[in-house]
C-alpha cells in the first residue's frame, strides 16, 4: 500500500490529468445515454389482437380464437394463454416463463401463427410487450370544416411521411373514420325490373377493375406492354359505367349503373372515431419509437418537423399536440437531478460542520463528480440508459460516494501535527490502515445487491437497472477513492493548522465513552433493545398498507370507459364529447382528446368502449390522483348508465399492460360453462360494490352487445338459400361488400356497394325483400329471427372458460387488507362446487415480489455472515454485526408507518441500502479492532468504535440529509424513491446507534472476556 499511496503522490499531475478525462467522459456519456421513464426491457409476454370487422362472437371463437390458442399453448415455455372473444375482435395473452428468452420465443411464437390459416380479411398483430410498443407522443390534425375522412389524404401523403423519415420514429398509428368512400347505393325494384342481382353488378364491376396485363408488343425499336382497364377516373364516368341486363325477351342490354344505383363520395362505416376539445373534428397520431431510442432526442426532432408540417397544411386544418411523454420524462428526471443536487449541498455543508475545514469539506464534494462520471462512462459503455431506475440506484449510491470521500479525508487530517514531512508520514500510516478495509467494506456491500439482478418477474426486470446502477456506482466510487481522494487528503496535509481545544468533542466523547462501556458490561441492555425493535418492526409491518410500486404524480390520465351494452360508435362518442367538456371545464386540465373503438394499445375494440386522454397542467394546484378522483364522480353523474369508468395515470396502465396486471385487484372465476360464470361474475360484483373500502370495481366479463340470429326455415332449402346466401344479402343492407377502387393519384378510394332503404326496425327487418334468382323473398319466410339481448364476451386460460372483475381499493387500504376482504367475501358467496376462484392483479406480483425481497433479504444477511467471518476471522464478531444489521429494518418500517408512506418493493431497496451502508462502518470498526491487536477483545472493540465515532457520525448524517430532499419530495418526479429514502432515513438514524453501541455490545456478550 506504500508503494501505492507513493506511485499516486509522485504522479498526481498525471492523475489529475485523468480525473478531467473522467469528467469529460462522463460528460459525453451523460448526453449520450438514452432518456425514458422505465428500462427498456422485454417482457415475457407476447400480445395477439384479431380483426376482422364485426363477425359473431362464436365465428370468431371457432375459427380464430381456438386456433391461435391452441398454437400458442404448444409453443415450448409458454406457461398461461389468456384471450377474450367478442363481435370482430381475439384478444390472446400469451406469458411464458421466465427463464425463456423473450425475443425469441415471440420470433417461434411468430413462425407457428404464421402457419394458421385465418379468414380472409382478417388484420393479425403479434406484438412482443415492450415499453416501445406504446406511443410516446400524440399528435392530431384537427379542423372546424374538414371531417377526418377528408384529412386522411394529408395525413398519409404530407404528415405520415415526414414522421417516419425522424430518425428514431418507427411507427405512426392513426385514429379516424378512415379514408373516405364512393358508395354505390342500389336500387332494389331497378335490380328486379332489369332482373340482375347485386352479385352481378359487384362481379361486373371487379372483373372491368384493371388494368389487367395483356402482353408485350415488339413495335420497331420499341416494346409495348398491353394492358386492359375499363376503371372509372371519378363518380361521374363511374354513373355511365355500362352492365350488361336482360330484357323481358332475354335480350342483353346495357345498363348504366346511375340508373340503378345512387352514387356519392362519403365517410366509411364508422368503426372508430377520434375527438380533441375545442375540435369539431380530429384525426389522432400516435408516434412510437424505436427500440432504445433516446424519446428526449426524437421529440426535439419531432418538434421541429411539427413545425414545418404546420407551415405546409391548408388553413382549415391545424396540427396540436396532445402529449408528449418526453416532457413527463424530462421533469421527472429533472426533479431528481434537483433532489440529488440538493441532498449533496446539504451533505457538504454537514461535513463542513464536522471537519471543521472548507478544504476537506470541498475536497469531500470535488470527488463525487469524478463517481458519477465514471458511473455514467460504465453505464454508457454497457449500453444502459438514464431512467428513474438507473437514475435512482445513482441516487442512492451518492451517500456511499460521499462516505469513501469523508472516511479517507477525515482520516488523513487526524491529529496532523509536526513538520511538513512529519504530516505527509502521519497520512501514509493512517491512509494505508483504511483504505484496505474500505475497500473489503465496498466490495462486501456490493454484494448486497447482486441477489437483486437475478430477481424475477416485473420487479426484477425492473429494479435489475437500479442493482446494476448502485454496483456501478459503487465500485466506481472505490476506485475514485482508491486513486483520487487519497492525493487530495495529502495535499490537504502540506496545509498545517493550529491545534485547538475541543471542548464540545471531548465531552461527547466522554459521555459517548460512558454509554459504550455500560452496554458492554451490560448487553442485555442490547437485547432488550434489539428485542424491542424485533415487536416495533413486526407489529408495524402487520399495519402498514402495502402497495406493489409507489403512487406517481404523472399529469397525465387515461379514462377507458364502456356505454351500455349494443351502443353504436356515434352513441359512444356522443358520452364522450359529454365528459370531455366536463374535463376541460377543469382548470388544472390543459387538453383532453377521446378515441372511440379502439383499446389500451390496441388498434381495435368494441363500439362502446372508447378511451379519454386527460392532459393536466404543468403548474397545477391539485394532485393527479385528486383531479382523477374528482373528474370521475362528475363522469359518472354524467354518464350513470356507464358498465365500465377506470380512470388510471398512463405510465402506471402501461406497466400493468405490459406485465399482465391490469388492476391492483383482480378476482378470476373459472368454470365450464360461460353464462353459469356470467352470471355467479355478476353477482359477485354486486356483492364487491357495497364494501366501502373499494373505490372503483369493474366487472370485466361483459356482453360482447345483442345479437339478430337468421336460421334458415324449411322455404329457404326449397329455394336452395343457404345461410351464407342469407348473410351475403343482409350484409348489403347493413355493411356493403367492396368493388374494387378509383385511382386519384396514388390514393385508393374504395368502393363500396349497398342496397337502398335499409330496414330500421326488427318489424321491417323481418318484411325486408331477400333478391333471389330475380324475385324478391320475404326474410321472415326464408328464416326464423332470433334477437339476443345479450351475448357474453368468451374469455378463456389456458382454454378453460373464465370471468373476472377489477377491484381497486381506496390509497389507505392496502393491497393484503383488500385482498383479505375479497377473500372472505367470495368465501361467504359460497360459490357453485363447479366453479373455483383465484386473486391476481398487482396483489399477486407483489406477494412475489415480497417474497422474493424477504428471500434476498435473508441471502444477503447471510452471505455478509460468511463474508464477516472470513474478513473479521471471528463468528462472534460476524454474529454481532449481523444482529446489529438486521436491527435496522424495524426503523425502517416504522419511519414509513410515521410518515404514512406504504410499503412496496422500493421501501425494500431502502433497507437494502441501509444494510450495505451499517457494512462499512461496522467493518472499519472490527478492521480497526484488529489493527489494534492480534485477536478481537473487547478493549479493541471498544477503543476501535471510539477511534470511529466521528467519521461513523459525520457518514450517517451526511446521507440522512442527502436523502430528505427525495423523501420530502423535490417535485412530482421523486415520487417513485419516496418510499426508498424516508426507509433509508428511518434505518441510517437507528443504524449508527446499532453501529456504535450495539454490535460492540453483542460482541462482549459474545465474548468470553466481558469486562473491559
Amino acid at each position: 500500500m506504500n508503494k501505492h499511496l507513493s506511485f499516486l503522490w509522485n504522479n498526481k499531475i498525471t492523475v489529475f490529468l485523468c480525473g478531467f478525462l473522467i469528467i469529460f467522459g462522463g460528460i459525453f456519456a451523460l448526453f449520450s445515454l438514452p432518456e425514458s421513464i422505465f428500462p427498456n426491457v422485454s417482457f415475457p409476454k407476447v400480445s395477439i389482437l384479431a380483426h376482422n370487422q364485426d363477425l359473431p362472437v362464436k365465428y370468431m371463437l371457432v375459427n380464430i380464437t381456438r386456433p391461435l390458442e391452441e398454437a400458442a399453448r404448444s409453443e415450448p415455455g409458454v406457461k398461461l394463454v389468456r384471450s377474450q372473444t367478442g363481435n370482430g375482435i381475439s384478444k390472446i395473452h400469451v406469458y411464458f416463463d421466465e427463464n425463456v428468452n423473450p425475443k425469441t420465443a415471440y420470433l417461434m411464437l411468430q413462425a407457428r401463427i404464421a402457419k394458421i390459416n385465418l379468414p380472409p380479411n382478417s388484420d393479425l398483430s403479434v406484438r412482443l410487450m415492450e415499453p416501445n410498443i406504446y406511443p410516446f407522443a400524440e399528435y392530431a390534425l384537427v379542423s372546424n370544416k374538414i371531417d377526418s375522412p377528408n384529412m386522411m389524404s394529408y395525413y398519409y401523403f404530407q404528415v405520415k411521411p415526414m414522421l417516419l423519415s425522424i430518425d428514431g420514429v418507427y411507427k405512426v398509428e392513426e385514429t379516424s373514420r378512415g379514408w373516405p368512400e364512393i358508395n354505390i347505393a342500389l336500387n332494389p325494384q331497378k335490380l328486379l325490373q332489369y332482373k340482375i342481382s347485386p352479385q352481378e353488378v359487384i362481379q361486373s364491376l371487379k372483373l372491368n377493375q384493371g388494368p389487367f396485363f395483356a402482353g408485350a408488343m415488339n413495335y420497331f425499336n420499341q416494346q409495348l406492354t398491353l394492358s386492359s382497364t375499363n376503371t372509372p377516373d371519378n363518380i361521374k364516368d363511374l354513373s355511365e359505367f355500362t352492365i350488361p341486363a336482360k330484357t323481358n325477351n332475354l335480350e342483353n342490354i346495357p345498363l348504366k349503373l346511375g340508373d340503378i344505383a345512387l352514387i356519392k363520395s362519403e365517410s366509411p362505416p364508422l368503426i372508430k372515431d377520434a375527438k380533441v376539445s375545442s375540435y369539431k373534428h380530429a384525426l389522432i397520431m400516435d408516434i412510437l419509437s424505436q427500440n432504445k431510442a433516446n424519446e428526449v432526442e426524437v421529440s426535439k426532432k419531432l418538434s421541429d418537423i411539427i413545425n414545418t408540417i404546420k407551415e405546409k397544411l391548408p388553413s382549415n386544418i391545424s396540427i396540436v399536440k396532445i402529449y408528449d411523454l418526453s416532457d413527463l420524462i424530462k421533469s421527472n428526471l429533472n426533479d431528481v437531478w434537483i433532489a440529488l443536487i440538493i441532498g449533496s449541498i446539504i451533505a457538504l455543508i454537514v461535513v463542513l460542520l464536522f471537519i471543521g475545514r472548507i478544504d476537506g469539506a470541498v475536497s469531500v464534494f470535488l470527488v463525487v463528480p469524478l463517481s458519477l462520471s465514471l458511473t455514467f462512462i460504465t453505464l454508457y459503455i454497457a449500453g444502459f440508459g438514464l431512467n428513474i431506475m438507473t437514475l435512482g440506484g445513482i441516487c442512492a449510491s451518492i451517500g456511499a460516494m460521499i462516505d469513501h470521500a469523508i472516511v479517507i479525508i477525515e482520516r488523513g487530517l487526524q491529529d496532523i501535527s509536526g513538520n511538513l514531512e512529519q504530516r505527509i508520514s502521519s497520512v501514509f500510516k493512517r491512509l494505508k490502515d483504511i483504505l484496505m478495509p474500505m475497500s473489503l467494506a465496498t466490495l462486501t456491500s456490493t454484494v448486497v445487491f447482486i441477489p437483486l439482478i437475478f430477481l424475477p418477474g416485473t420487479l426484477g426486470l425492473l429494479f435489475k437497472h437500479m442493482a446494476v446502477a448502485i454496483i456501478i456506482a459503487l465500485i466506481s466510487s472505490q476506485l475514485i477513492a482508491l486513486t483520487f481522494t487519497p492525493i487530495l487528503s495529502m495535499i490537504i496535509a502540506h496545509r498545517k493548522i493550529k491545534k485547538t481545544a475541543k471542548v464540545k468533542n471531548r465531552k461527547f466523547y466522554f459521555i459517548y465513552t460512558r454509554l459504550l462501556v455500560l452496554f458492554m458490561r451490560k448487553p442485555w441492555i442490547s437485547v432488550v433493545i434489539i428485542l424491542i425493535s424485533a415487536i416495533i418492526g413486526y407489529s408495524t409491518f402487520k399495519n402498514l398498507p402495502t402497495a406493489f410500486l409507489p403512487r406517481w404524480d404523472e399529469g397525465l390520465i387515461s379514462v377507458p370507459f364502456r356505454t351500455p351494452i349494443g351502443s353504436s360508435v356515434e352513441t359512444t362518442t356522443k358520452v364522450g364529447e359529454l365528459l370531455m367538456n366536463e374535463a376541460s371545464i377543469n382548470p388544472n386540465v390543459k387538453r383532453v382528446s377521446l378515441m372511440v373503438g379502439r383499446g389500451f394499445g390496441n388498434s381495435f375494440s368494441t363500439p362502446n368502449k372508447a378511451i379519454l386522454m386527460i392532459v393536466l397542467k404543468k403548474n397545477r394546484t391539485e394532485s393527479t390522483e385528486k383531479i382523477m378522483l374528482d373528474l370521475d364522480k362528475k363522469f359518472k353523474t354524467l354518464a350513470p348508465n356507464l358498465i365500465s369508468l377506470n380512470s388510471s395515470q398512463v405510465m402506471v396502465n402501461r406497466l400493468g399492460d405490459l406485465s399482465g396486471s391490469h388492476a391492483p385487484l383482480e378476482v378470476f372465476l373459472f368454470g365450464n360453462n360461460p353464462d353459469k360464470l356470467f352470471a355467479e361474475g355478476q353477482k359477485l360484483y354486486k356483492t364487491l360494490a357495497k364494501n366501502k373500502d373499494f373505490e372503483q370495481i369493474t366487472f370485466k366479463s361483459p356482453s360482447a352487445g345483442p345479437e339478430i340470429e337468421f336460421n334458415p326455415s324449411y322455404f329457404a332449402s326449397i329455394n336452395n338459400i343457404n345461410s351464407q346466401d342469407l348473410a351475403d344479402t343482409v350484409k348489403l343492407y347493413f355493411w356493403g361488400d367492396t368493388a374494387g377502387y378509383i385511382l386519384k393519384g396514388e390514393q385508393l378510394i374504395p368502393l363500396r356497394v349497398t342496397l337502398q332503404n335499409k330496414p330500421q326496425t326488427i318489424e321491417e327487418l323481418k318484411n325486408l325483400n331477400i333478391i333471389h334468382n330475380n324475385k324478391p323473398l320475404d326474410l321472415s319466410m326464408l328464416s326464423n329471427i332470433n334477437v339476443k339481448t345479450n351475448v357474453p364476451y368468451i374469455t378463456h386460460q389456458n382454454l378453460v372458460p373464465y370471468s373476472y372483475i377489477w377491484v381497486k381499493p381506496k390509497s389507505s387500504v392496502g393491497l393484503s387488507k383488500a385482498a383479505s376482504d375479497i377473500e372472505k367475501i367470495v368465501k361467504q358467496m359460497s360459490l357453485p362446487h363447479d366453479i373455483n376462484y383465484s386473486i391476481g392483479g398487482y396483489y399477486k406480483q407483489q406477494t412475489k415480489s415480497f417474497h422474493d425481497m424477504y428471500l434476498i433479504l435473508a441471502i444477503a444477511l447471510f452471505i455478509l455472515l460468511i463474508l464477516f467471518g472470513f474478513q473479521f476471522s471471528s463468528q462472534r464478531c460476524a454474529l454481532s454485526a449481523i444482529i446489529a444489521i438486521s436491527s435496522t429494518a424495524s426503523f425502517s418500517l416504522l419511519s414509513l408507518f410515521v410518515t404514512k408512506v406504504a410499503l412496496d418493493s422500493t421501501a425494500f431497496l431502502g433497507i437494502l441500502l441501509v444494510f450495505a451502508i451499517m457494512v462499512n462502518n461496522i467493518i472499519l470498526i472490527f478492521s480497526r479492532s484488529k489493527q489494534l491487536g492480534e485477536n478481537h477483545s473487547a478493549k479493541s472493540i471498544a477503543l476501535a468504535a471510539k477511534s470511529r465515532l466521528r467519521p461513523i457520525i459525520m457518514t450517517m448524517s451526511a446521507d440522512v440529509v442527502g436523502f430528505l430532499p427525495l423523501a420530502i419530495g423535490i417535485g412530482r418526479g421523486t415520487d417513485l424513491l419516496k418510499p426508498l429514502a424516508i426507509a433509508t432515513i428511518g434505518g441510517l438514524i437507528f443504524g449508527a446507534f446499532a453501529s456504535l453501541i450495539i454490535a460492540p455490545s453483542l460482541f462482549s456478550l459474545f465474548n468470553a472476556k466481558k469486562k473491559i
